[in-house]
């Protein structure tokens, strides 16, 4: 046994995809310390929390256990997502997309903590009412942000107006919850994407063409949109058949 106090086994390794040592720091054992921390946040996977870290204010991310997986099971899966979130996140600010600094991993309890972003999500900001000016000047960033994260090889997997911080008052975006994230350069993988992206605002907001406004954005930003934009129109083709279909 470790005494109270003692610094953390951690261990840091290389990313692959750009040859650099990755910037998280993980530690291989590791008991966090739940005083102060508030939930922001709650959803099936996860439990957010606003706590200080080193003396800076973060998040944590911490991942719920499914009580159904053999605890074996459980810890392995965890591991790995855990993983891959923290490479997609380093991945995508390597590349110039705004997402939070990892700053360590609690593999034994599940944690991530990352760096706090100040901002409302693109969900309640739309739903204030801005000038139809504003909207179009927001959403336009937004999509040059998804250019640089599928430019990047990054699918989201999770592409949600929740899931997109508006920083306070550069109107910046910045994406967030990394959880579904993975690596791929297949066209059809971002068309998703962007998909998700394109149903997640028809359903939950009122302004029209908001999708379009984006897609400005997507192909100012974005030096291969033209595949991703003409496999997304066949998404969305098979999204209308299989609604009319049901």
């Amino acid at each position: 046994l470790e005494p109270a106090g003692a610094r953390p086994r951690s261990a840091s390794w290389r990313d692959p995809s750009s040859g650099g040592r990755m910037e998280v720091e993980v530690a291989a054992e590791h008991g966090g310390d739940r005083e102060g921390e508030v939930l922001i946040g709650h959803g099936a996977e996860a439990r957010v929390f606003r706590t200080v870290f080193c003396g800076r204010p973060c998040v944590v991310k911490e991942r719920v256990a499914k009580k159904y997986r053999h605890p074996m099971l459980e810890a392995s899966l965890s591991k790995k997502r855990l993983n891959q979130e923290a490479r997609c996140i380093v991945r995508c600010r390597k590349n110039g997309v705004a997402a939070p600094c990892v700053y360590h991993i609690d593999y034994v309890a599940k944690r991530m903590y990352m760096s706090l972003v100040e901002g409302t999500t693109l969900k309640a900001w739309l739903c204030g009412e801005p000038s139809d000016d504003q909207v179009a000047a927001v959403l336009k960033a937004v999509g040059a942000c998804l250019a640089k994260l599928h430019d990047a090889d990054v699918v989201h997997g999770d592409l949600t107006s929740s899931n997109i911080l508006i920083t306070q008052p550069s109107l910046e975006p910045c994406l967030i919850d990394f959880g579904l994230s993975y690596v791929s350069n297949l066209a059809e993988d971002k068309a998703v994407d962007l998909y998700v992206m394109e149903r997640a605002l028809q359903s939950t907001h009122t302004q029209k063409d908001l999708m379009d406004k984006t897609i400005v954005g997507y192909k100012e930003g974005s030096r291969r949109s033209q595949g991703v934009l003409s496999r997304l129109t066949d998404v969305q083709a098979r999204g209308r058949k299989r609604v009319m279909v049901g």
